[in-house]
């Protein structure tokens, strides 16, 4: 009969009485240990199948050591439990780390950018941000005496998330539901459709790229830094010489842009305070400016406007797809400023790429035609070698192929001037005074203004084909109320 497990705990005689069996107080160790250490007791002084037939017999059923291990003076361990592992704690994968990058970036050996320091983390819509790894229950264990030993199962936890994020249906992962920008606060994952940089764009922030909504720069852009956001850009005190500042959708100035290498990209409309010696804009919606522009390139795919505060257009050159509407155009020094109406840059950049393109075609196959008529008088007089007429008979394939390309680009390129012509209703209107030194371009024809010239239209006439100026009417004058 097996042994009681206290008695088990306390010891009980085995061997014929040499050795005293034991098993540890969680069940997990049974040890045989000599019954008097003065007389002493070894293995070769019994029976171990023997002895071990009599473990069982108290009841020691699992993980027999068969022979018994000696672990200490005259101690054997005759059987050893397993352990319960304990279930694990239930954790959160992390697919898209939060990034609080203060080290500058290494640009080459020797080369820091401090100007790079990874301060918005972007996201994409439906990007996975988080995982549960779900708590595991663990494995029982067992006692030398064959009891089960429970384990602990592991402890559970939730997914807290925030705003322009989703929980998948079985609340174990986390998906972006915006573009925007990824944050971990109290907790909780969201993704933000507005940053806001409460002072300067300097390196304290790096560069900004922001793929949300709306970026807010409460101060200003100093010299050589980029920003750019997929949406809206507010900057409240300017932008200085040398910055970048890229805009999916509109792009307000506070304090207006000042330098020759600052460059302003605008993919809806841009509204500024004033600009003075930017040296490229492009902006595919509206250019309106509240005060002045001076020396400035701009492309403009909308109304270039500039009809509060002083409304001078002055120096540098304008393309611009619809109509200005100014106060002055030029100045009283007759500055030289060039504006073209009723050409989309985007028309226009078409035109010079197929212009270009039709050219290179055009001598290819004028190439290939002078060379083919060549070789066919050649075999007028004498048949031409193998080689010849191989290649004859090559360059004579490919006509066709050529004259198809170069017809297939004159028709796109009249298809172009005929959306051109399209734009020539756009026209100048300067509601103050236009002065001498100015060259107003539309329809293809450029006209210089040599005398000043007060509340006028500057218009194309289709009949003659001549750029004119005209009178402002009562209702155009109305239309545009310059304070």
């Amino acid at each position: 009969m097996a042994a009681d497990p206290a008695a088990l705990k306390k010891g009980v005689s085995v061997a014929n009485g040499l050795f005293v069996l034991r098993v540890s107080k969680d069940g997990m160790d049974a040890v045989i240990k000599a019954a008097d250490e003065k007389i002493g007791a070894s293995l070769k002084d019994v029976d171990v199948k023997a002895l071990l037939a009599e473990v069982k017999k108290h009841g020691i059923s699992y993980g027999l050591c068969d022979p018994p291990k000696q672990i200490g003076p005259q101690t054997y361990a005759v059987a050893k439990g397993r352990p319960p592992a304990h279930g694990e704690n239930a954790k959160i994968r992390a697919y898209v780390k939060p990034a609080v990058v203060r080290a500058p970036k290494i640009k080459k050996r020797d080369q820091v950018d401090y100007r790079e320091l990874g301060t918005i983390v972007n996201v994409p819509k439906d990007k996975l941000l988080l995982e549960k790894i779900p708590p595991t229950p663990g494995t029982p264990g067992k006692t030398v005496t064959g009891e089960d030993v429970p384990a602990k199962p592991g402890k559970d936890i939730s997914l807290k998330v925030g705003k322009g994020v989703v929980l998948s249906e079985d609340g174990m992962k986390v998906y972006s539901a915006e573009e925007g920008k990824y944050m971990l606060a109290d907790g909780k994952a969201s993704v933000g459709l507005e940053h806001t940089v409460q002072g300067d764009v300097d390196l304290s922030t790096g560069n900004i790229a922001f793929v949300g909504r709306r970026l807010t720069i409460n101060g200003s852009v100093l010299p050589g830094f980029k920003v750019k956001c997929k949406g809206d850009v507010y900057i409240a005190m300017g932008v200085q010489n040398s910055a970048v500042i890229t805009a999916g959708g509109n792009l307000e100035i506070k304090g207006g842009a000042v330098g020759e290498d600052v460059v302003l990209l605008c993919w809806n409309n841009i509204k500024a305070d004033f600009l003075e010696g930017v040296g490229r804009i492009e902006v595919k919606g509206d250019l309106v400016v509240a005060d002045t522009m001076i020396q400035c390139n701009a492309r403009v795919g909308g109304d270039l406007r500039a009809t509060e505060g002083k409304g001078s257009l002055i120096g540098g050159t304008f393309l611009v797809g619809g109509s200005i509407y100014v106060k002055e155009l030029g100045s009283e020094a007759e500055v030289h400023t060039s504006v073209t109406v009723g050409v989309n840059p985007e028309l226009a950049d078409r035109r010079k790429a197929l212009e270009k393109e039709q050219d290179i075609w055009s001598e290819k196959m004028a190439e290939v035609l002078k060379t083919v008529t060549a070789m066919e008088n050649e075999q007028k007089e004498s048949p031409l070698p193998p080689e010849r007429l191989e290649l004859y008979h090559k360059l004579k394939s490919r006509m066709p192929q050529l004259m198809e390309k170069v017809g297939s680009l004159t028709e796109q390129q009249m298809a172009l001037e005929e959306e051109l012509a399209q734009t020539i209703n756009e026209s100048v209107y300067v509601y103050g005074t236009v002065y001498p030194g100015c060259v107003v371009s539309i329809g293809g024809v450029a006209r210089t203004l040599t005398s000043p010239e007060e509340w006028v239209v500057i218009h194309f006439d289709p009949a003659t084909r001549q750029i004119h100026c005209r009178a402002m009417t009562p209702e155009e004058r109305a239309s545009v109320n310059p304070s």
